[in-house]
Formats: C-alpha cells, structure tokens, sequence
C-alpha cells in the first residue's frame, strides 16, 4: 500500500513566498494514512491568504519515494496497532472533509451534518465488529453522499432551537481558561468589553439586547465572505488530524471538541469583530490570538474538553447540535 504525501495546493506558493517577512511555517504531521503537511493558523499572512481563496480549499497526493515509504508505513502501522480505532482515519478523514466543504448548506448544518455522522458511526463501532462492521461503515460513508440522504439527517434535527445564552457561555468559558500572553489579553478585554462581561465572574449573565444586535452585525459582515469560516475550520480539520485529534479518545468526544472549537470560534469573531472599524483586520487578529492560546495549552485538549461537557451533563448530540445552530 502506497504512503502519500498530503498538501494544501496553495503549499508551495507560501513555502516559498520571499515577500513577506517572516516566512511562513508549516508542519508535518505522520497520521495513519499518509504524511499531512499543514499550516498553523496563529500566522496572520495565512489567515489573510485563506480568506481570499473564494472556491473550496484543494489538496495535492504524491507518493513518497519508495527509500522513504517503508518507515512512514511502518509508523503508520504501528499506531493502527496501538489505538485499533485509527484504521478508519482516512475513511473518516474524508467523510469530515466532504461534509465541511459541501456548500449546498450553511456552516452550522455542515455540523449538523458531522454530529449524526459521528454520533452513527461510533455506535457502529461500539456495538459491532469484523466483516459486519465494515458492511454498516461502507454502507454509511456512501449514503451520507446522498442528497436526498442529507435531506433526511436535517429532518433529524428539525425540533433542535438555538440556544443563544448556552453556545455564548459556552464560549466565554472556553475563551477565558486558555493559556494567556499580553496579546491574548487584549483580545479578552476586547470580547469581554463588548458582551459587557466581567472575565472573573462565576456565571456569565446573557443579556439578549447587547448580544443579539452584535450577532446581526457579524451575519452582516460575513455575506459575501462565507468561506472565511469555512477556510478556518477545514484547516483545523488538517492541523488536529481530525476526525482523530486525540486518538486515545473516542470518534464522538473528537467531535465534542471539534464543535466546541466552532462555536468558541464564532462566540470570539461576534464579539471581536463587533464596533470594529476594519472587521476584516478584527477578524485575522481574533483567529490568529485563538489558535496561539490553543497551541499554548497542555495536555490534551480534546479530553479536558470533552470532559468538561460530561462534567455538566452536556456532551449528547443534541447539546452538540445546539451549539452549532446557536
């Protein structure tokens, strides 16, 4: 079997871009199926070249040379062996990226669409095995391509309510106990000062008439400008190796982080963005600030999150599903 070599199709153009000042770095990460190359998002001229990019984000697969695919295999293999869920990483892999990037829906029930396939497919690997399992996955990958398939899942989540106190607390909470930096900082007071939150309160107080206005005002800046969210989160889809970005836990507490991860990401861009003279400029700095304060937290994210939600009795596809219609 062939060990491939994964690259944004815009890889080369930043690897080798002599104008900006700093050059712009990427990593290497050696999943299961195939070395990923990926860009973190901390970079503001990244961010920036993300947002221009209007057309769905596009990859590049080649092959290692046959020298050096022997030891990425062998790597590969060994981590299969160690966490056995890590053999459908590729199938899953590009489930994540067919629902994220299908543009016959808006972002949140791109989410919808990622909570019931992730909530289906770890029940088929919990309560089957063998050749069965592999009949239910197959047999799922392929109907979650099926518009009229899709149709049926939105049906799924018809009685589901936004929820706007739930995914902005949430948020904040969220936003608040990632590692600081000066910077950072000055991001939070931004948020905090515009939601008109004290950071050290206990419990969030939501107040509809200073929310709501501010997320009129963000839906207003984003029409035309959709892709902006959709470019962030597929990158993050590349850069924690999703649909496995701990895979010591489970595909559904992946998801509880993923999805946690895009509502905190949109409670930071209503806030941030708000008043703001350049929101485009609002924008990169917010995304750029987060993705350094994720990078900064130890231990593993998806489990100090995913534990949180079970802590307060909020980790059901439903709560999930909340958040992202929020």
């Amino acid at each position: 079997m062939s060990y491939p070599i994964i690259t944004p199709s815009y890889f080369q153009e930043l690897a080798e871009d002599t104008s900006l000042e700093e050059k712009i770095q990427y990593i290497v990460l050696t999943s299961p199926s195939a070395v990923e190359y990926a860009f973190p998002l901390y970079q503001k001229p990244f961010i920036k070249k993300l947002m221009s990019i209007k057309d769905v984000l596009s990859f590049k697969m080649t092959n290692l040379k046959p020298e050096h695919e022997t030891e990425f295999a062998k790597h590969g293999e060994e981590l299969m062996t160690k966490f056995p869920q890590l053999r459908r990483y590729w199938d899953f892999k590009v489930l994540t990226m067919q629902i994220m990037q299908n543009r016959s829906y808006d972002f949140d029930r791109r989410m919808l669409l990622l909570n019931y396939a992730y909530k289906t497919l770890q029940g088929m690997l919990d309560k089957t095995e063998g050749e069965e399992q592999d009949k239910y996955v197959s047999v799922f990958l392929r109907d979650m391509n099926v518009p009229k398939h899709q149709e049926s899942v939105m049906k799924y989540f018809e009685s589901i309510k936004p929820n706007y106190a739930y995914s902005l607390c949430d948020g904040l909470s969220l936003l608040r106990v990632l590692p600081e930096s000066e910077e950072y900082n000055k991001l939070l007071d931004t948020v905090f000062g515009n939601i008109n939150c004290d950071r050290a309160m206990k419990e969030f107080k939501f107040d509809q008439n200073v929310y709501m206005p501010m997320r009129k005002e963000y839906d207003e800046f984003l029409k035309g400008r959709e892709h902006y969210i959709e470019q962030v989160m597929v990158n993050y889809v590349w850069t924690y190796c999703m649909p496995y970005a701990d895979s010591t836990s489970s595909l559904w507490d992946n998801f509880i982080f993923f999805n946690t991860l895009y509502n905190t990401l949109k409670v930071l861009l209503i806030c941030a963005t708000y008043g703001a003279e350049d929101k485009d400029e609002a924008f990169v700095n917010a995304v750029s600030e987060f993705d350094s304060a994720l990078r900064r937290t130890k231990g593993s994210i998806v489990k100090l999150i995913a534990a949180a939600n079970a802590k307060e009795g909020l980790a059901t596809n439903g709560d999930m599903a909340i958040l992202s219609l929020s």
